[in-house]
């Protein structure tokens, strides 16, 4: 039987701080080989880092893993300016933490929201990606493809207007759910996650941060997701991609990452059966291996025709 992660302490040996764009306190860590290839994880929208256990886990041995969170999140400052919150600032925070570590180059893992930052970033910066990972996500207007896509620009726009207009009853309300006994049994019984896959003590964590996040910056942040379409530019990527797609994922729907697969020149393509939106957690066997090959084979290969 797996052991969970989250009961086994911190993987990373190194954390620290930097200032990312607007001036915002950007908080980090990482394990592994201080010259090793780098594999750089990017959250989603409401995660700190906790998701990104298992693959710390397998991957500190011979990558230098890096985790960080986003302004507002995590062990990260509120940002200044939630108006000044895009995802062109979240790839520039992203170099911010590059810098930091000392890193010229990465492969970027994205979970959910974190697939367009890894986009955003690779659009800015392609000298210094060496592969992408986009993960149970979109690579653009996420509302579009929530839930069905009538129901999902409905619930955006409904709760962007009021959550903006009534800031604090918002936060009320949203922390009393979060925090109710019921929060777990309806994650599984609506599908958000899998109800057999899916460890109770790793969503803890992510239950607990969501219900202490300032509802304001969730909503900013969704608002530029929403803004935001990578769409233009996937034709154009030059770099190894694995598109990881969840059959049951409800956020992300499996067609949507199909689609991505398809614009990406030479990306592959990983389903996980019965995977939910949370399958990073669900399935990390099955994950972690996929990543290996992708790096073993398609990432080394183009680190090697670069030196040529």
């Amino acid at each position: 039987m797996r052991v969970s992660a989250s009961t086994n302490g911190p993987w990373w040996e190194t954390s620290g701080t930097t200032i990312g764009s607007n001036e915002n306190r950007l908080s980090y860590s990482y394990g592994g080989p201080e010259d090793a290839r780098a594999i750089v994880c990017c959250n989603g929208l409401g995660v700190s880092t906790f998701f990104w256990q298992y693959v710390g886990r397998a991957f500190t041995k011979e990558n230098k893993v890096v985790i960080w969170d986003y302004p507002g999140h995590g062990a990260s400052g509120r940002p200044h300016d939630l108006t000044s919150l895009s995802m062109k600032s979240l790839a520039d925070d992203l170099r911010f933490i590059l810098d930091a570590i000392e890193v010229d180059r990465a492969v970027l893992l994205g979970h959910s929201l974190g697939c367009q930052t890894i986009f955003e970033f690779y659009r800015q910066y392609p000298e210094r990606v060496l592969g992408l990972v986009p993960m149970l996500g979109a690579y653009g207007k996420p509302a579009e493809t929530f839930l069905d896509p009538r129901v999902g620009m409905k619930i955006y726009q409904t709760v962007y207007k009021y959550g903006t207009r009534y800031p604090n009853v918002l936060n009320l309300a949203s922390q009393s759910a979060l925090r109710s006994p019921l929060a777990w049994p309806f994650a599984k019984a609506t599908g958000l996650v899998h109800p057999n896959l899916c460890p109770r003590e790793d969503m803890a964590p992510y239950l607990d941060h969501l219900s202490q996040l300032d509802f304001q910056v969730f909503l900013e942040l969704a608002r530029a997701a929403q803004e935001h379409d990578a769409e233009d530019m996937l034709e154009d990527i030059k770099v190894p991609t694995l598109v990881v797609a969840g059959e049951k994922d409800l956020f992300t729907p499996r067609a949507l990452s199909e689609k991505m697969a398809e614009k990406i020149p030479n990306a592959r393509l990983l389903e996980i059966p019965d995977g939910s939106h949370a399958a990073l957690i669900e399935q990390p066997d099955l994950i972690n291996r996929e990543l290996q090959t992708f790096l073993s084979n398609d990432v080394n290969r183009f680190e090697e025709s670069r030196v040529r």
